[in-house]
């Protein structure tokens, strides 16, 4: 019985992701893309993914004590999908010509208000959902749930930005956009109530909270393996978040060069998305062999490699600057991919079952440590000397901390993923 449960979870559960995947890569082109639409500076754009990430560093460690704590967890992960899907229905409603008349910066501070708690509800959700999956499937099912959702993110990023431009061309506006994004996480969390656990794990309720929140992190850091592969993400966020936040605004002036990307929702947005979709497509063919590659080396290698793909790939389109950079664009998509399964896999299969929680959200915690300061400066440095010379920077910064963790635990310290997919 256990056994046909975990086998029935597995598709609810990745099925409900993809459909919030798809949500999310909507609102990764339109929500950036909504406030250059408003205000046109990278400033703000930095801004805005800082008040997403910000979150984790806020309460990520507290939100790994509460989630050991949760008998009922998927009741929690729930409550955070509706909460995020109320936060868009609202950023939905402000957009729309319905909605209220505001100035430019009040607008722009309602996106702000958006993004921080989109993200305070990703911080709960995404490392509940890591602890939930150690209670609902089999172990051997883990590496197969973890890279069917590493392939379903690169199918969302294919799909998600070309839609959402479309949708904001075609219909004139951002109104539909948002509202989409809202009902795929209703969705999500309709397909998470028939997600069953299939173990009990014992919750420590009497264990003190400042003790708790430190032994998360005590675990994490004794583990050399968990230690170094989440200081890498940390560097690696802090030197890339850049990257990622002013990718909008550089695929409009460097590729497509748009001047002036301000003002009501235009033709350029279907543009736009359509580079950052194909980019992905082209990525989701390295994802799809992520599980084989699993097979073939440990999660510290290809974690590394990863990064490798990640920092030379973005290296080149700052280089290119033209159509063609959306090739090792999606190289870099790859890199990403490879990076998230190997550590959250290492994650699930190192930290204790009875601490599972706080460990990955202790490892995410710090590992985002680096995003929200990243994305600010990346904003600032952006607008002092231009979108290039931080690509530049920023992706010869990942080489070199790939280079650095071969050297560490993570990669001398084998550990394979042994799990057919």
């Amino acid at each position: 019985m256990p056994d046909d449960l975990a086998r029935r979870n597995l598709f609810p559960l990745v099925a409900g992701q993809s459909v919030s995947l798809f949500g999310d890569y909507i609102a990764f082109f339109t929500l950036p893309y909504y406030m250059l639409a408003l205000t046109g500076e990278a400033l703000d754009l930095g801004l805005t993914a800082f008040a997403e990430t910000l979150p984790m560093l806020l309460f990520g460690l507290a939100a790994g004590v509460l989630l050991d704590r949760l008998h009922r967890l998927r009741r929690t992960l729930i409550l955070a999908d509706l909460v995020r899907a109320a936060a868009f229905a609202a950023l939905a409603w402000v957009s729309s010509p319905a909605g209220p008349s505001m100035e430019v910066r009040f607008a722009s501070s309602v996106v702000l208000a958006v993004a921080f708690i989109v993200g305070s509800m990703s911080v709960l959700f995404d490392s509940g959902l890591q602890s939930f999956m150690t209670r609902s499937l089999h172990e051997n099912d883990l590496i197969r749930a973890n890279a069917r959702l590493g392939l379903a993110r690169t199918i969302a990023l294919s799909v998600g930005p070309l839609a959402g431009g479309l949708i904001v061309t075609l219909s004139g506006g951002f109104l539909l956009a948002f509202s989409l994004n809202a009902v795929t996480f209703v969705v999500s969390a309709i397909l998470m109530r028939w997600v069953e656990p299939i173990k009990r794990i014992s919750v420590l309720t009497q264990e003190r909270f400042r003790t708790a929140l430190s032994s998360g992190v005590r675990i994490l850091f004794n583990d050399k393996r968990l230690r170094w592969g989440t200081l890498g993400g940390t560097l690696t966020n802090f030197v890339f978040q850049p990257l990622e936040a002013l990718l909008v605004l550089f695929v409009a002036q460097e590729v497509l060069g748009i001047e002036d990307i301000t003002g009501a929702a235009s033709r350029e947005g279907a543009a736009v998305g359509l580079f950052i979709a194909a980019q992905a497509a082209i990525g989701s063919i390295g994802v799809a062999f992520a599980g084989r590659v699993s097979r073939t080396i440990s999660l510290g290698w290809m974690y590394v490699i990863g990064l490798g793909l990640l920092g030379g790939g973005f290296l080149a389109v700052s280089i290119l600057e033209s159509w063609f950079a959306v090739i090792p664009a999606g190289l870099a998509i790859t890199g990403v991919t490879w990076v998230n399964v190997a550590l959250m896999t290492l994650r699930q299969k190192l930290a204790p079952p009875q601490h599972m929680g706080r460990v990955i959200s202790a490892s995410r915690t710090f590992a985002w440590a680096g995003l929200p300061l990243g994305a600010a400066l990346g904003g600032i440095l952006a607008g002092m000397f231009g979108v290039v010379p931080v690509y530049i920077v920023g992706s010869s910064a990942v080489i070199i901390i790939a280079l650095l963790l071969t050297k560490t635990a993570l990669v001398t310290d084998r550990v394979m993923a042994r799990d057919p997919l």
